[in-house]
């Protein structure tokens, strides 16, 4: 046990120290819409709904794997190690390389809304956050949060401690993969099971990380990510929308 707390404290510190060299970590967190062009879909609606939406959270079914294995890293000839996240902005004390802090159930419904309301579909849309009264309203729109995994790979390149030198020549320190699915649906106010537009939306991506590039652009994925999901799911809503939503 005492060697293996060793290995966890070597590899640590490998990792904190090469990162805060170069302090290229850029920002952690959630930021919408997303950079670099912090800009809003350009969807109209050409038939507007003579009705409001409000919008709430989403209802978060992630799961809750945790899996930190960047400590085998540290042994020779160990090819890759890595870290895995369900719902990667709960974790207590990540690796830097791993920080996220983003609200995904809140973020992701504020960021529909959002969408919408630049749509000019409805009278008024507005995002109602948790434990608040629902205005008065013609629809809300509810939806489900499946998958927020975060899972980042590192290698040393089969070196052990000696790899991370590699990392400071330019050589990879490796990939993280982001993914995300989520389900998000329309329904008459006051009559949940009632719905009447319904759209699911899925996502990954892969980003190859060195301590140059890349480290910021694993956190920025989601935001990303989610605009490019929402950009067809309001495509459809906006073509759908006038015929099947009505007060």
């Amino acid at each position: 046990m005492r060697r293996l707390s060793v290995v966890h404290k070597a590899c640590g510190v490998l990792l904190i120290v090469s990162l805060t060299i170069t302090g290229c970590l850029g920002s952690r967190d959630w930021d919408y819409p997303p950079p670099p062009e912090n800009t809003y879909l350009e969807i109209t609606a050409d038939q507007k709904v003579d009705g409001s939406l409000v919008v709430v959270p989403l209802d978060d079914k992630r799961g809750t794997e945790v899996r930190e294995q960047y400590w085998a890293s540290v042994i020779p000839f160990v090819p890759y190690a890595s870290s895995t996240y369900d719902r990667p902005e709960t974790i207590a004390s990540p690796a830097p390389v791993d920080k996220v802090s983003f609200s995904p159930s809140r973020d992701f419904a504020r960021a529909l809304a959002e969408e919408i309301r630049k749509t000019n579909i409805f009278t008024s849309v507005t995002f109602v956050d948790k434990d608040q009264p629902l205005p008065p309203s013609d629809f809300v729109l509810r939806g489900r949060l499946y998958s927020t995994r975060w899972e980042r790979n590192i290698s040393t390149y089969g070196l052990g401690p000696a790899g991370t030198v590699l990392w400071l020549a330019g050589l990879p320190l490796g990939t993280t993969e982001t993914d995300v699915e989520m389900f998000a649906q329309i329904a008459r106010a006051g009559e949940p099971d009632n719905v009447l537009w319904g759209f699911a939306m899925e996502f990954e991506a892969k980003e190859t990380d060195s301590l140059y590039r890349g480290l910021e652009d694993s956190v920025t994925n989601y935001p990303r990510g989610l605009q490019e999901g929402l950009r067809l799911a309001i495509e459809d809503l906006v073509e759908k929308a006038p015929t099947r939503l009505k007060p």
